[in-house]
């Protein structure tokens, strides 16, 4: 038989033929245009434009069954899991269906389902805007609205004042969106790999900021050791949270918690991928493992490489926010030996905008420490040399 893979990553993110060199079935790659040419042995590579919205991907994945039938459907980007879970009901293949992407994609769905079991905000689907004038009328200010299928903090607003309220009606409110109650305290987010709805790999990390505030602002996740005390407490609540919802089968998972000052637990979200924001890779660089490989790999049967024990390093990722300028300088590397990976996204003289997405960043820096101690003093040294180091123009 063979897989079909569908993605919209650049090739050096996307090493598919690498993690599966030991699957013995054709590969069939469906891609986006940003993978670039490439001249490894897939079965068959098609390249698509506009790869969010063009609805060839699936009827052509469905043409290519009838001819060529593949007994997988791969798909690691949130945007592509609702496509690849049609194309597994309409095609009686195994992996996540349809229920399971939905309550995985759709905020207020999640919440419906996962309340019954885990403390949520109070939350309500906005169908119109008298919706959103009854919930605070109910709750009152702040309140966080924001798409029930967003990503990257996008689209997302806090609403502190009768004023900003006022902007939201003047603006219109639109569609596709939630109003949730805003939840004071510190945030964390656990990832991991699940096996049905047992998680066989977890790890946490504690953001320095508030995500549904992060546009503008500098931001730091540190990872946690896993003989930290949260982390079985938090392990346990996420665990609750998957097995509230429908099983997608073998995944990845990227969630997101509130820890209130009364020491209680809220959920702000969960999905059925792996993190962004370089936080994967920071994983990779504490415990060795590659999330989206292991991913891969265990959808398409094969043995998996799960960390035996405990990481002997913390690591924890930087985020340096875009911010309206044009870049002066920054650097093309930095010259410390516990930073593992460094990536500038912008180049002198490039005009920038403010940040659209919580992942819009000038660089981002995973730097590594033996203990949360070391690791702080290491960021310290690191944000005093980037204020030397680089150099933004007000616009």
């Amino acid at each position: 038989m063979a897989i079909l893979i569908l993605n919209q990553r650049r090739r050096a993110f996307a090493p598919y033929l690498t993690w599966l060199e030991d699957l013995d079935e054709e590969v069939y790659l469906y891609t986006s245009s940003a993978y670039g040419e490439t001249k490894e042995p897939y079965a068959l590579v098609q390249v698509f434009n506009n790869w969010v919205t063009n609805d060839r991907v699936e009827i052509d994945a469905i043409r290519l069954y009838e001819e060529h039938p593949y007994r997988l459907v791969i798909a690691l980007d949130e945007s592509d899991l609702i496509r690849a879970a049609r194309l597994r009901e309409r095609l009686n293949l195994p992996g996540q269906r349809l229920g399971s992407a939905m309550a995985y994609r759709d905020k207020a769905m999640m919440k419906s389902l996962a309340s019954q079991h885990v403390s949520c905000p109070a939350f309500r689907r906005l169908a119109s805007p008298l919706h959103l004038y009854d919930f605070v009328l109910e709750h009152g200010l702040p309140v966080v609205v924001k798409p029930v299928d967003g990503m990257g903090s996008m689209n997302t607003h806090v609403i502190r004042t009768p004023e900003q309220l006022d902007e939201v009606w003047e603006r219109g409110l639109g569609g596709g969106l939630m109003v949730e109650a805003y939840v004071e305290g510190e945030m964390y987010e656990i990832d991991g790999l699940m096996m049905g709805q047992e998680i066989r790999f977890a790890s946490i990390g504690k953001y320095s900021c508030q995500p549904l505030e992060i546009l503008g602002k500098e931001c730091f996740v540190e990872l946690l050791s896993p003989e930290d005390p949260i982390f079985q407490r938090l392990v346990q609540e996420v665990q609750q949270v998957i097995e509230a919802l429908p099983s997608p089968g073998i995944s990845t998972f990227h969630c997101e918690w509130f820890h209130t000052r009364e020491d209680e637990w809220v959920l702000c979200e969960i999905a059925s991928r792996t993190a962004g924001g370089r936080i994967s890779e920071c994983i990779s660089a504490m415990y060795g493992i590659n999330l989206n490989r292991e991913w891969v790999r265990g959808q398409c049967g094969l043995p998996l490489t799960l960390p035996a024990s405990n990481p002997p390093q913390v690591a924890g990722v930087y985020l340096m926010p875009k911010r309206p300028g044009r870049v002066k300088r920054i650097p093309g590397s930095l010259p410390f030996e516990w930073v593992t990976e460094y990536v500038p996204r912008v180049k002198a003289g490039e005009q920038l905008d403010a940040a659209h997405s919580s992942v819009d960043a000038v660089m981002t820096v995973i730097i590594v420490g033996e203990n949360s101690v070391s690791l702080q003093a290491r960021l310290a040294e690191l944000l005093l040399y980037l204020e030397r180091e680089v150099q933004i123009s007000p616009a």
